[in-house]
């Protein structure tokens, strides 16, 4: 288990001085990646085997959004670990002690090189410690698009300040991507996000939006059609 604390401040903040989506996203990435990067036996695991472990999905509850000032407390564990993926929770908390946000998130280990899956030894998984499961509701982890005819945009713009250090769009910024296609004044109660493959300074992406109701969805493909990420918003 791994924790930090953190202040939410203008860099974090939409017009209306709350966090914004892909802020939520950047506050649970940044603490489970500083949880592996600190982990005994998974860090010097990655290091030495040149492994690393790529985000599949994501599922975020919006109990509340944190605002402008406000302190919170951010902690992460593992819940389910295999040979070839694992699942952790990562929850949100205000200052008393209150869950803003919950989440589930699923990875598979990846091979650095070859960019390929790989199984990681047994008793590496067995040394791990695992926590209770969040109790939350649990998706599926794909995202089943909508039989309604998309709405379909021009090509993506794939900015340099997309890319990560794994030299493709970090998941969070596709975050950023989709809510360009959410309504106006949108308020979110849920987030799911299904990485498909990952999307290259180089690559074409093409923006295909289904609208209902109670759901955006906004599925970020190729020029076949095929998904790089699939991001489903659930509207209050």
């Amino acid at each position: 288990m791994f924790e930090m604390s953190r202040t939410v401040n203008c860099s974090n903040i939409g017009e209306e001085g709350n966090a914004r989506n892909s802020a939520i996203v950047d506050f649970l990435q940044d603490c489970s990646i500083f949880h592996l990067d600190s982990h005994p036996v998974m860090s010097p695991f990655f290091r030495e085997e040149n492994c690393v472990m790529f985000l599949v999905s994501r599922q975020i509850d919006i109990i509340r959004r944190p605002s402008y000032g406000e302190k919170i407390l951010v902690r992460t564990w593992t819940y389910e670990l295999k040979r070839m993926y694992g699942y952790r929770n990562t929850i949100i908390y205000d200052e008393k002690g209150q869950p803003l946000v919950k989440s589930i998130a699923s990875g598979a280990f990846m091979d650095n090189n070859s960019q390929r899956p790989r199984k990681v030894p047994q008793e590496l998984v067995d040394r791990v410690k695992l926590y209770p499961k969040l109790d939350m509701e649990y998706l599926p982890r794909k995202i089943s698009l909508p039989d309604s005819e998309p709405e379909v945009y021009p090509p993506l713009h794939i900015m340099k300040c997309y890319i990560d250090m794994n030299h493709h769009v970090n998941n969070a910024r596709y975050i950023d991507i989709a809510d360009e296609y959410l309504p106006e004044g949108a308020d979110i109660s849920r987030m799911r996000i299904e990485y498909k493959k990952p999307l290259k300074r180089t690559d074409t992406a093409i923006p295909r939006v289904y609208t209902g109701d109670a759901f955006v969805t906004v599925d970020i493909a190729d020029m076949e059609g095929k998904p790089f990420c699939i991001v489903e918003y659930t509207l209050k």
